[in-house]
């Protein structure tokens, strides 16, 4: 594979938002050609391949990547990008969403219409973004995750792990997500959780854990509404214990991100976050089941280049 630093590389995801990507790309193809941008492109075929792509595409000479997918094929891509040996913030990456949550590009802003992105390509305007580094555990051993929007422990681990594994009648990946989400609020229960924080120590029971950089996740929860992309410090909200009927009383609050005043919550910024318990809890990012705790998640700061839309 050989890639020109000033083309584009697209990485699309067809099975992303029930092949709203792949739609997408159909129209988006002619407007790219009859505007003479130079690209090439690629559809992924499996679980984990935009990782592989990504990592080939910057050792081969790319720096410019394209994203058409949702918030789990960023998430490979930004893992590709971390492994290729290349300097993150020598990459630039755009984005055009079309998962079921869309959650990163609430925070980093989305795209307008189609035939206005051979404008923002031409430009290749950036902003600076934080990334997060992030360990688990993965069946007895320590794992490596990097992340550009929001990890979550406890609830919102539980809700993906369904998402992954659970099993169901529904097709539509958007009907699964509220039918875990249910699951989750009448099975999930708090836990014990350890932190220490920037060398702090304590511990709360929680239901729910966020911590990242990007404001939104859940289809558009507003989780961590005072987070600044690259201020180089991690946001992080813990909910603690309440009923299942403050829970679904609470939702929109959580989703205006006006939540933060209930007695329940609690939210800190921090470089270094560490996270343990009695028991294993699970874990998640960008959206995608990773694993249970121990866990630590990291700030890098500056990290990579954002495509700023016009």
């Amino acid at each position: 594979m050989e890639v020109q630093d000033n083309s584009w590389f697209i990485i699309i995801n067809p099975v992303a938002g029930s092949g709203a990507s792949v739609q997408a790309w159909k129209q988006l193809k002619p407007i790219l050609e009859q505007a003479n941008i130079d690209f090439q492109f690629a559809l992924t075929k499996h679980p984990t391949h935009a990782v592989s792509l990504s990592k080939k595409v910057v050792a081969a000479g790319g720096r410019r990547i394209l994203i058409m997918g949702g918030d789990g094929t960023a998430n490979e891509v930004l893992n590709g990008l971390f492994l290729s040996g290349v300097a993150t913030d020598e990459v630039v990456l755009g984005m055009i969403s079309g998962g079921t949550g869309n959650d990163w590009v609430r925070t980093i802003g989305r795209h307008g219409a189609l035939q206005q992105i051979p404008r923002s390509l031409r430009a290749a305007d950036t902003v600076a973004y934080d990334a997060g580094e992030l360990t688990f555990t993965k069946e007895g051993a320590t794992s490596k995750r990097y992340f550009l929007n929001i990890t979550g422990l406890g609830f919102d681990g539980f809700v993906t792990r369904e998402l992954a594994f659970g099993k169901g009648f529904l097709s539509n990946t958007r009907y699964r997500y509220w039918a875990a989400l249910l699951k989750g609020v009448l099975r999930y229960k708090p836990n014990i959780l350890n932190f220490v924080i920037d060398d702090v120590p304590f511990s709360y029971t929680c239901m729910s854990v966020a911590a990242g950089i990007g404001k939104y996740n859940g289809g558009g929860m507003k989780q961590l509404p005072f987070a600044d992309y690259n201020d180089g410090k991690l946001d992080l909200t813990l909910i603690t214990t309440m009923s299942k009927f403050k829970m679904i009383w609470s939702l929109p609050k959580l989703k205006r991100g006006t939540f933060t005043g209930m007695h329940q919550v609690k939210t800190f910024q921090a470089v270094e976050i560490k996270i343990d318990s009695e028991e294993e809890v699970f874990v998640e990012a960008d959206g995608e089941y990773l694993g249970t705790t121990p866990a630590s998640i990291t700030i890098i700061p500056d990290a990579l280049r954002i495509l700023r839309w016009k």
